[in-house]
């Protein structure tokens, strides 16, 4: 056991350094201590979906700015309108419901996924662990969102009037992502959910094209993960391929 203090043993105190310290500065060392904050943090941002989801599922309907006194208080709607604006709550609470548990669970396997990862060294885990898992699991939670809103705009298209979103700010978060083509991809999705027997071709038409965009979405993302690793093979070749380059290189210069 390594004594803590200088010139003088305390047990207790070199207890703690042995027993706290050293393993602490052990795993800060060998980097399992970065795996572990990794796993720890995307473990909480699943329980961030589902605590979040539920509560903005509830918080939004009220208050000045909430669903039922924007939409379903105004008193320039017809009672057929606030029929659908009902209809749109209902279905949207339990869209938002389940959705918010998707995102939950898709989170909370990937983190394991991730856990189940053989750690190697921090360089290695970044580039063959996090770095393909984040990009799946980004679009995995896009895919999602998108869908969950492109499926209440059909809602609000069919009940005439409107449909509940509260997790639609979700959604721009992973839009804004800058992306090859996802400008374009974005231009189908939804930024508003409304409804109208008058214009239903357009509305339905916005959410079956969300609907396709979601799937164009998790391809695209699929598709980079991919490329990314097919771009680190390559990266992994020519560093294994380097000294086998060099030792001749470097004997034709001594024989010079």
């Amino acid at each position: 056991m390594e004594q803590n203090l200088p010139y003088v043993s305390i047990g207790l105190i070199d207890d703690q350094y042995n027993n706290r310290v050293l393993p602490f500065l052990g795993k800060i060392d060998s980097g399992h201590l970065f795996k572990w904050f990794i796993v720890l943090f995307w473990k909480l941002a699943s329980y961030v979906f589902l605590i979040g989801g539920v509560y903005l599922t509830f918080k939004s309907m009220t208050g000045d700015d909430g669903y039922l006194e924007t939409t379903l208080g105004s008193e320039l709607i017809t009672g057929a309108q606030k029929a659908g604006g009902v209809i749109g709550l209902i279905v949207g609470i339990l869209l938002s419901l389940v959705c918010a548990w998707f995102l939950y669970s898709i989170t909370k396997k990937r983190a394991e996924q991730l856990e189940e990862e053989n750690y190697q060294s921090v360089l290695h885990f970044l580039s063959h662990a996090l770095i393909p898992r984040t990009i799946t699991l980004a679009g995995e939670l896009a895919f999602t969102l998108v869908f969950y809103v492109s499926l209440l705009q059909l809602v609000a298209s069919l009940d005439g009037y409107a449909a509940y979103a509260p997790l639609m700010d979700y959604m721009s978060v992973f839009l804004s992502i800058p992306i090859p083509g996802m400008e374009t991809v974005a231009g189908f999705v939804p930024t508003a959910i409304h409804g109208d027997y008058d214009t239903i071709e357009i509305t339905l038409r916005l959410a079956i094209g969300g609907m396709a965009a979601s799937f164009v979405i998790l391809l695209a993302y699929y598709a980079i993960r991919e490329v990314y690793m097919y771009a680190l093979q390559i990266v992994m070749n020519l560093v294994a391929f380097i000294p086998k380059f060099a030792i001749p290189f470097s004997i034709r210069n001594r024989q010079e």
